[in-house]
């Protein structure tokens, strides 16, 4: 009996094998398995509600294929740690596995697709062997009612709600998922919703862009969140799922935060996808740019055709407004040793360059035994052990002006005519010609004097000319701040792709959705 059982398990493995080898050739995945990381990751133990008693099954290339219901509409499932006993025979449904537990006071078990099993707690039969595959779903009142193996073909959970009328299962307290729940995670838990990847994106594009946001924007958004899941689909196949319902991809809230609007969007946009020369782009995101998006480059160090910085001058009404931090001596302390950095007591701090778009792109930390140098985006995240966190972005400056962002006429030499300076008070557009300074001290204001200075709040900083990547020349600050000190910054996010504040803009101006998505990402197509 024992050699036939694993003379079907090979037979079934090698059909698996090849249904896979089928589906690895498609182009465009139809469903997603999206961790629920949100609600339960690597945890023991994970509970499951529906209206009715759920449904188990498995997913396939046709959908949901249930397999049978289970009694009772409220599930907990674990790892199996008890000592089980198989009865020895093989049985090819659920439901004639069931009816046997049931003169035998056993459990029915999956033991992979078309092949279950029953088995004991009290000894009779062949003891089976411990796995850390294997799973134990236990009904209300903690009786185990099915286990089941994390085989070829998963087993997955489907719920129903009566309200809606929809197959909706509920993960924790408050969330509900359309599709179906399975069981992911590495050293824990983390259930996993699989479901069609349109579906998907109604709680996706809800929870990453305010339902009352103009349509087109809305559509914008969609077929972003459409490109980063295709994109990022294999991201967390080693935690069994595609990706994760949190910023770490896109935030995902399933059937509990899908909307009306953010759903119509989702559907009139159905299969749209940014491509770049045929492929489907990496189209990230953020909320606000303060005025000009960044190059993925002076992110991440590596260059992206298609992810280069543009003018954001649609963002006139940004879901992040201008914000201030305020830094002390102490604040740094504790920063450089959570990075285990020994530069004896801090001192201050130092803006040593920019990015073309005004963002902080080098800085040093100033101490009594050296400095601490500090690139891209481990400026934002070296401050993560201040009362505050992270920066919300690189576009700031300290105890005086914003930033100095392109000039508006890019010439060779010292000819360059205006520069613009953003402060906490407002944006000015001054002329550098014949010795102009001006300050930012209060208000943005222009004086005359001998050199091309902004005062900030502590000293008077010279603007020199510095070649950007262009081989034109732009106005750059060198800000040197020692004591404690104030952050003046705009704009929320890493700064690269699709400006949300700006698409809302757009939007409002009268641009489409295709018009939009063509600003922020370059050269490329919508289909």
């Amino acid at each position: 009996m024992r050699a036939r059982r694993k003379n079907g398990y090979l037979i079934v493995f090698l059909a698996i094998i090849c249904c896979w080898s089928f589906t690895l050739m498609g182009a465009v995945p139809t469903t997603i398995k999206v961790g629920l990381e949100s609600v339960y990751k690597n945890v023991q133990s994970i509970s499951l509600t529906s209206d009715t008693p759920i449904s188990i099954g498995y997913y396939d290339s046709y959908g949901f294929n249930q397999i049978g219901n289970l009694e009772s509409n409220q599930l907990s499932i674990s790892k199996a740690s008890s000592i089980y006993y198989d009865t020895g025979q093989i049985y090819y449904s659920y439901q004639t596995a069931y009816e046997a537990a049931k003169t035998c006071a056993g459990i029915p078990v999956y033991v992979d697709q078309g092949i279950f099993a029953v088995y004991t707690i009290t000894p009779s039969g062949n003891s089976v062997s411990a796995s850390s595959t294997r799973y134990v779903v236990k009904d209300s009142t903690g009786n185990e009612i099915f286990i089941f193996n994390r085989g070829s073909k998963e087993i997955v959970f489907r719920g129903y709600d009566t309200a809606s009328g929809l197959n909706l299962t509920g993960v924790g307290t408050q969330k509900k998922y359309r599709g179906a729940i399975g069981i992911g995670g590495t050293t824990g838990i983390t259930p996993y919703n699989i479901l069609s990847i349109e579906e998907y994106l109604y709680g996706v594009v809800p929870g990453e862009m305010s339902p009352s946001w103009p349509q087109e924007a809305l559509k914008a958004q969609a077929v972003a969140a459409r490109s980063i899941a295709i994109y990022q689909y294999n991201r967390y196949t080693s935690a069994g799922y595609n990706v994760s319902d949190t910023t770490a991809t896109q935030v995902y809230g399933g059937y509990t935060k899908e909307d009306a609007r953010t759903t119509a969007a989702v559907d009139a946009t159905k299969g749209q996808t940014i491509q770049y020369n045929g492929t489907v782009a990496e189209a990230l995101y953020f909320s606000t740019s303060g005025g000009y998006t960044e190059s993925a480059v002076n992110v991440w160090g590596s260059p992206i055709s298609y992810l280069v910085g543009v003018s954001d001058s649609y963002e006139t009404e940004p879901a992040q407004a201008d914000w201030t931090r305020t830094i002390s001596l102490d604040d740094l302390d504790r920063c450089l040793a959570a990075q285990g950095a020994n530069i004896g007591k801090a001192q201050g701090v130092e803006i040593v360059s920019r990015t073309p778009s005004g963002r902080v792109q080098e800085m040093r930390i100033l101490g009594t035994n050296g400095n601490y140098h500090l690139s891209l985006e481990k400026i934002r995240t070296f401050f993560a052990s201040t009362s505050g966190g992270s920066l919300k972005s690189r576009l700031f400056s300290l105890s005086g002006p914003v930033a100095v962002t392109p000039p508006s006429t890019n010439t060779s030499g010292a000819g360059v005519s205006n520069v613009t300076v953003l402060s906490a008070n407002g944006t000015a557009v001054v002329g550098l010609g014949n010795g102009t300074s001006f300050a930012t001290n209060g208000q943005v204001t222009q004086v005359v004097g001998n050199s091309n200075n902004v005062q900030s709040a502590t000293e008077s900083l010279q603007l020199t000319a510095q070649a950007n990547t262009n081989n034109n020349n732009q106005y750059a600050q060198s800000e040197i701040i020692r004591g404690d000190f104030t952050i003046y910054g705009k704009g929320f996010g890493h700064g690269v792709g699709m400006s949300q504040s700006g698409a809302k803009g757009m939007a409002q101006a009268g641009y489409d959705y295709v018009s939009i998505l063509k600003h922020y990402y370059t050269g490329v197509t919508v289909q």
